[in-house]
């Protein structure tokens, strides 16, 4: 039987220990992504009246933070901005975690990374035209700690919403400046009844979000000068760790989500029948016989599916963690592979976000990719099965 752990929380608290003395005021800025497309980025609250939060001690509705990471034609951009790669409030939380384990409290103030800011009329009025893909982050963890993830797929052609789980998220940050700590990690416990409450909350979370993005009010705040909202019947759905299990989860419940990825995350949940294109994408030592819940859902995908291993990776690879490790300059010692992995963080980025186009693109676009194939001669790190 599988047992429950956090995997996020442990792994990166020795890691902050390890990076924390070469962090200080100095800056750093992340390279841009190497895509067809400038991305533009915006944020939003957003409220789903429908529902009451179920983790709510006032029981008040359902809010929501949500980032979208768009394309923008490179002519068509007219300014690049550094913004914070994790807001200043949110990394002040990061850093209080830190502080119980002796580490500076400033350790992800000063990371920044590029956008387009300023772009013409004709670039805003078409971003509603790209393909729509929804992300999920781990247990307990932030939606920003995968903005360069995000932003890369974007850079390709997509526009990805990006969200935080309230409660779950070790902290959730409005524009208005209020709140929502998480709580504590022992709750989620891994007992069946609070951890699918959780999922079939993500799963709402989700779908609220993905109609909300067509919703042409919605999105013309989100970017001033759009034409439409998005096309919200043919979307993608990826996430990692428990994110990964919302993303095939959404896909059990909801058709129009029509593609989806689970990050090396165990599944959780009434799992059922997947009749979309539904991939599991892992570490070598997260795998069928280790975690039985994975071939319950592989077991349940009907349609187009596969299983890809990256190997020589360990669970935090599949974030923007490695690539900070990799830009702060931290020494890559036995330590730190144990935390990020053992190929070059560069690498790591680069394989992962090239699946996950390409998943995306089978998925969304119907288009063929040999990758997916097992044709992987660029790419050996990689095992494919169907």
């Amino acid at each position: 039987m599988y047992t429950f752990t956090n995997k996020l929380g442990l792994s990166s608290l020795i890691l902050l220990h390890l990076i924390s003395s070469l962090t200080s005021n100095a800056q750093l800025i992340l390279p841009s992504p190497n895509g067809t497309y400038a991305v533009g980025h915006s944020v939003a609250k957003m409220v789903d009246e429908s529902r009451v939060d179920p983790y709510d001690p006032k029981e008040g509705k359902r809010a929501l933070m949500m980032s979208l990471f768009y394309p923008v034609e490179r002519k068509a951009c007219e300014e690049t901005c550094q913004i914070d790669w994790m807001s200043p409030v949110t990394a002040s939380y990061g850093g209080q975690l830190a502080v119980a384990y002796n580490i500076s409290d400033a350790i992800f103030q000063n990371i920044k990374f590029p956008v387009c800011c300023k772009y013409s009329d004709e670039a805003a009025e078409t971003v509603p035209s790209f393909p729509l893909v929804l992300f999920s982050p781990g247990l307990g963890g932030s939606r920003q700690m995968y903005n360069a993830m995000a932003s890369s797929l974007a850079s390709s052609g997509y526009a990805v919403a990006t969200i935080d789980v309230p409660y779950d998220s070790f902290v959730v940050e409005f524009p208005d400046g209020s709140l929502i700590p998480g709580k504590n990690l022992s709750y989620w416990d891994g007992s069946f009844s609070v951890m699918k409450k959780l999922l079939d909350t993500r799963v709402d979370d989700g779908r609220f979000v993905l109609s909300q993005l067509g919703n042409t009010s919605v999105v013309q705040e989100l970017v001033p000068g759009a034409s439409c909202g998005f096309f919200t019947k043919r979307a993608g759905f990826f996430g990692h760790s428990y994110g990964g299990a919302t993303a095939l989860a959404a896909l059990m419940k909801d058709r129009r989500f029509v593609g989806g990825i689970d990050m090396d995350g165990s599944l959780w949940g009434n799992i059922t029948d997947i009749h979309q294109a539904g991939v599991i994408f892992n570490t070598p030592m997260h795998n069928f016989t280790q975690d039985p819940s994975l071939q319950e859902g592989w077991d349940h995908m009907k349609g187009w599916r596969r299983e890809l291993t990256l190997n020589d990776t360990v669970h935090l690879t599949f974030s923007d963690i490695p690539l900070l490790v990799k830009s702060l300059g931290v020494p890559i010692n036995d330590t730190v592979r144990g935390i990020i992995g053992g190929l070059d963080p560069d690498r790591s980025f680069s394989i992962i976000t090239t699946f996950v186009r390409a998943v995306m693109d089978y998925a969304l676009q119907g288009k063929d990719n040999a990758i997916l194939d097992g044709n992987t001669a660029a790419y050996p790190e990689v095992e494919v099965n169907s």
